[in-house]
């Protein structure tokens, strides 16, 4: 680790101490101010109307917030037939947690005042009902520009620092950006994500779409790349359009994007969420972990919800918005067209979003391929059917023509994604409170080639064996999930149960031509394939989360599986495949005839959250869940993946690989004070029989007999851990200049890699053999140390700046001026051929600015790496004979928004 690096690190530390102690100061102050602090109005309290206190507020108070007070009572009426609560329940005086709930006591926020703390003549207003206590937070959670969510998270470039804006009169909607855009649904989008907005441990990060104007992002993946809400994301920018999202260091190929379950087609090119617009997206919720039982096995989970149908309390309605975006390095285009309508009961959405690019340079001036063109349509079609019952449609389609991957032996000259979901939900079922319903239908569909002159330069190989190559995927994953829940998400106590089910189909062709190395021999037509292959997943969970204490909140699931899986590809055109001179059979690829697999799996979480007071909580986590291994990693033969940073790989899967299995515990702390917002999040986690490569063999050749090419295999190994941590501080939060500091660090590690065995490659009349005795990847040549570097590990990442705003609340105009440190990452697998990559520093600098005479236009300006510094990250790829890959240089960017 270099000095700058620990230098970063114990001062970290040392601020993590001294935040403790901080906080805990500022809570017994606190708590003593409130208990000596007398209500200096008329107080008087009804046991039976308002049990609890109640005060006389000032005429200006009442006038300023009386549209607010008017939508939060009339919300929070019982409905008829309700069930009354307990009478300590309803008796008990709610703490003033947060800013929105000191906005109901009485301070004012007026132009004249924001941001100052309250005067000493400030009146406590207490809810003491719990129904208008849920619905006051649902209402603080709706209308706040950054959502509440467990953990703190860093405040989104852009965003107001205020928890509530000023009310806005509901009868002109034309000056409300936010139920212009987002509308007001009669009911909520689905209690299973509130569940995980609300989770009761802080093992939940939550990205805004709306996030996206401000920092011209392209794909979801970018989104989350340049989100400073995405703690625990490292994203591959493998090119400006298609960006792949490692959660925790996760492995490539490992997530998959949870909601509607999407998965990438093929590992390399396509990626669960490069499909997605990011402006065309509500929220992105990531669950670092084994802390949730409804998306399905697996460690980490990226859900997504797709901007909805609106509604619109005053009657029908229609709105649109027009946007475009330029970036000046690749001179990269967006142009964009929404319309919404809706009325009470019924809405509509539709988007259609067009991008083009061409190569980009990097920081000393060298043209990179990465042109590319994508068009995108999505609609919503929403309808309340009465009864508290409504049901939502969802379309996406996606088209890219001609996308250049920079490092990558394929491109994509074209690929279409077809996405439908329908949604049910009745919150008046027989039995329960809530009953949701998901049904869901994917496919995406591409073909590439590899015969890019402009890319040839990084491969040098492929032009020895004058290889010619063509590749065709089809991917579909389709399913359903039903939960039923019996309370809600601010209850007390509520619970769910629920079934699923996941199924996936994939298909992945490689027909090549090339001669071999020495004697030209020539090797045509030749497939290396992932056979026409399906994974059957029905599963059962349930999840509890019960309040105790009045500051503890304990939350638990689990679930179990049944996955199977095969391959129903016509055996005749397995009997000739791989990329030896003399075609192998499929079966002495991969070393064995067995297809057919079949596994129970389980997962178990449960949390702890205290709060301790009004600024500071505390959680404990502990989660084990269980993950199959994907259809590549148990199918493919010997296709062109490069998985690795080193570039030109094959990969060979292995159909007896077992399921991992992760052990995973998160402690974490979070502030909120007014003049100190952070939080911060330590890991460990112990992955049995995790999924990495065995290097197989090493192809070398002229000039000067340098590694070339390398086979991997994927393998189990007994034991890997990982570790870290997420943390951010924000200094005077609520002040027109905020300085903050985020910072990430994952080491993983493969502590058994030398294994029980070594795989040879297979081969016409040899297959491929499982060797006991002898150290992992022995037959290549290249060996390693019991204990080694997991592959694809990023390096300890900083991020300092500050933002500078015009006011407090809704601000016109916006600046960021940001540094990202990046650190030395000399933890490799060297066995692997990995290699070290040094640090850098990049400086980008965003604004954002919103006339004042015109409150719907929004102007989002800024530089990225305006020092034109050349760089790459660890995980880019580099060639080790031909012309390496590097991330943009300087980039000039505008972009307006229009709603109407």
């Amino acid at each position: 680790m270099s000095i700058s690096c620990r230098r970063i690190l114990c001062t970290g530390i040392l601020a993590s101490t001294w935040i403790g102690l901080f906080a805990s100061g500022h809570a017994v102050c606190a708590q003593e101010f409130l208990e000596v602090t007398e209500l200096p109005s008329r107080v008087a309290s009804d046991p039976d109307e308002n049990p609890g206190v109640s005060a006389t507020l000032s005429d200006n108070t009442v006038k300023h917030f009386s549209p607010v007070f008017d939508e939060v009572l009339a919300a929070g009426r019982k409905p008829s037939g309700s069930p009354s609560l307990p009478k300590h329940r309803r008796a008990r005086a709610l703490p003033l947690k947060n800013a929105s709930q000191r906005f109901l006591s009485g301070r004012e926020l007026g132009p004249d005042n924001v941001g100052e703390a309250p005067s000493a003549d400030a009146i406590r207003f207490a809810i003491p009902n719990d129904d208008l206590d849920r619905e006051a937070d649902r209402f603080r959670r709706e209308t706040s520009p950054l959502r509440q969510t467990t953990m703190l998270q860093p405040t989104p470039f852009g965003t107001p620092v205020v928890s509530v804006q000023e009310p806005v009169a509901q009868t002109d909607p034309a000056t409300s950006l936010t139920t212009q855009l987002f509308g007001r649904s009669s009911l909520d989008r689905s209690v299973l994500r509130q569940a995980r907005l609300g989770v009761a441990s802080f093992s939940t990060d939550i990205v805004r779409g709306r996030e996206a104007s401000s920092v011209v992002s392209t794909d979801l993946g970018s989104l989350l790349r340049k989100s400073p809400g995405g703690l625990s994301v490292k994203t591959q920018r493998r090119t400006p359009i298609v960006n792949d999202t490692r959660v925790r260091s996760s492995r490539v190929g490992a997530l998959a994007a949870s909601g509607s379950h999407w998965v990438p087609a093929r590992e390399d090119l396509d990626t669960a969420l490069s499909k997605i617009d990011s402006r065309l997206v509500n929220d992105v919720i990531i669950i670092p972990g084994p802390y949730s039982s409804v998306y399905g096995p697996g460690f980490h989970f990226v859900d997504f919800e797709l901007l909805q149908s609106p509604r619109f309390a005053g009657g029908n309605e229609l709105h649109g918005q027009t946007s475009f975006d330029h970036q000046s390095n690749g001179n990269q285009w967006l142009a964009q067209q929404s319309l919404w309508a809706g009325g009470e009961d019924w809405g509509m959405r539709g988007n259609y979003s067009h991008r083009y690019g061409s190569d980009y340079e990097d920081g000393d001036g060298s043209s990179v391929p990465s042109s590319y063109e994508s068009r995108e349509f999505t609609v919503a079609l929403g309808r309340d059917l009465g009864d508290d019952r409504s049901i939502e449609f969802s379309l996406l389609r996606l088209d890219q023509t001609d996308v250049e991957f920079p490092g990558y032996v394929f491109d994509i000259d074209y690929l279409v994604t077809d996405g439908y979901e329908v949604a049910y939900i009745d919150a008046n079922p027989e039995i329960g409170d809530r009953v949701e319903t998901e049904v869901w239908y994917n496919r995406t569909r591409f073909e590439g080639n590899a015969q890019n002159i402009a890319k040839r330069p990084q491969f040098p190989f492929l032009n020895r064996i004058r290889y010619i190559g063509f590749t065709d995927v089809d991917s579909m994953s389709t399913g359903y999930r039903r939960g039923r829940t019996w309370g809600e998400a601010g209850d007390d106590v509520s619970w769910t149960v629920g079934h699923d089910l996941r199924f996936v189909k994939q298909e992945l062709n490689e027909i090549s031509d090339a001669v071999t190395l020495g004697f030209p021999f020539p090797v045509t037509d030749r497939n290396s394939p992932i056979p026409k292959s399906f994974a059957a997943n029905p599963g059962l969970f349930a999840e509890y989360n019960e309040r105790l204490l009045d500051c503890y909140t304990f939350k638990a699931g689990a679930r179990v599986d049944y996955v199977q899986t095969d391959i129903t590809a016509d055996p005749a055109g397995l009997r000739e495949v791989g990329l030896d001179a003399f075609p192998a059979s499929y079966e002495e690829i991969v070393g064995t005839s067995i297809s057919q697999t079949d596994r129970v799996m389980w997962s178990l979480y449960g949390s702890l959250t205290r709060e301790h007071n009004e600024a500071l909580t505390t959680s404990a986590s502990l989660g084990f869940g269980q993950r199959a291994p994907t259809l590549t990693e148990l199918y493919a033969a010997q296709p062109f993946l490069l998985l690795l940073q080193n570039g030109l790989n094959n990969v060979t899967g292995d159909p007896t690989l077992k399921q991992e299995k992760m052990l995973q515990a998160d402690l974490s702390l979070d502030f909120d004070g007014d003049y100190l917002r952070c939080g911060t999040r330590g890991f460990y986690g112990w992955a049995f029989d995790y999924i990495t490569f065995e290097n197989t063999q090493v192809t070398a050749g002229p000039p000067s007999g340098d590694v070339q090419q390398v086979s991997l295999r994927y393998v189990n190994t007994s034991l890997a851990t990982l570790a870290g941590f997420e943390s951010f501080l924000e200094l005077l939060p609520q002040e027109r200049l905020s300085p903050f500091v985020t910072m990430r660090y994952v080491d993983g590690r493969d502590r058994t890699r030398n294994g029980d065995f070594a795989t040879t490659n297979g081969a016409q009349g040899s297959a491929s053999t499982k060797v006991p005795g002898l150290a992992r990847g022995f037959f290549s040549g290249i060996t390693g140390g019991d204990s080694e570097p997991l592959p694809g590990i990023s390096p300890l990442e900083t991020r300092i700046g500050f933002r500078l705003r015009d006011a407090t609340a809704d601000p016109n105009w916006n600046v960021e001026l940001a540094a990202r440190i990046v650190d030395d990452q000399d933890r490799v697998a060297t066995s692997l051929l990995e290699n070290a990559t040094p640090g850098f520093t990049v400086y980008d600098v965003r604004g954002t600015y919103r006339p004042r005479f015109n409150d719907n236009l929004l102007l989002a300006f800024g530089i990225e790496n305006f020092t034109d510094k050349t760089f790459r990250e660890h995980l880019d790829f580099r060639s080790l004979t031909g012309v390496s890959v590097y991330q943009p240089g300087i980039n000039f960017y505008v972009g307006a928004d229009l709603t109407y």
